[in-house]
């Protein structure tokens, strides 16, 4: 598999991740990971994937929208990934398996180029280790139907752009939570945990010449 520069640069830049500064623009109103695990917590490990690819548009990565349920994270956007199974020996073949499982992408068709820094989800306990991969010619997806209700691509340059970070309200189980930082990608509002990881990514992006 040939690596483009700009994959190289990222990875290169990962060795010196951003951390919690670049998690705090998106989580004013709540601990971050390291404050939260201060204290003894019957945390559960998952992890996720942000899948990079070559697209018209340039350095691409997916996005999934979940489907309705009764359940904390109902219809939100997300990163392709899951809660490790005991078979799993480590988080990183989580976050490969899951992306299969729910679009339809093979490991063997992923490079696994780093790690971004962990997130805690304090409303389901979810200590989350998110992963970038990236394959030059993505395969056609084969969203799940029970965990992908669409898929959204998103580009780098997406992300980058000021106007694409918005602030916004969102329901929440017993009421509302107002004026939280997110990502609008296509009318699709990313917050929370995957607003977290982006914005992460957004801070290494910036970082590099592209």
């Amino acid at each position: 598999m040939t690596i483009p520069k700009i994959i190289q640069q990222i990875g290169t830049e990962l060795k010196n991740l951003p951390g919690e500064i670049a998690h705090r623009d998106m989580i004013p109103f709540r601990a971050t990971a390291s404050e939260a695990l201060r204290k003894p917590i019957n945390y559960r490990l998952s992890a996720v994937l942000l899948l990079l690819y070559n697209s018209p548009s340039g350095l691409s990565f997916i996005l999934t929208e979940r489907p309705k349920y009764n359940g904390s994270h109902s219809g939100q956007i997300s990163l392709p990934g899951g809660k490790v199974e005991k078979e799993d020996k480590n988080t990183s073949i989580t976050a490969l398996r899951e992306t299969e499982e729910e679009i339809g992408v093979s490991p063997n068709q992923i490079q696994l180029i780093g790690q971004l820094t962990e997130v805690y989800i304090p409303v389901s306990q979810f200590l989350i280790h998110p992963y970038i991969g990236f394959t030059p010619n993505l395969p056609p997806l084969k969203p799940d139907p029970r965990e992908v209700q669409s898929i959204i691509h998103a580009s780098t340059q997406d992300l980058l752009l000021k106007e694409n970070r918005v602030m916004a309200d969102f329901p929440v189980k017993g009421g509302k939570i107002k004026n939280v930082p997110s990502f609008n990608f296509q009318e699709k509002l990313v917050w929370g945990a995957t607003a977290i990881i982006l914005n992460e990514f957004k801070f290494i992006l910036q970082r590099i010449e592209h």
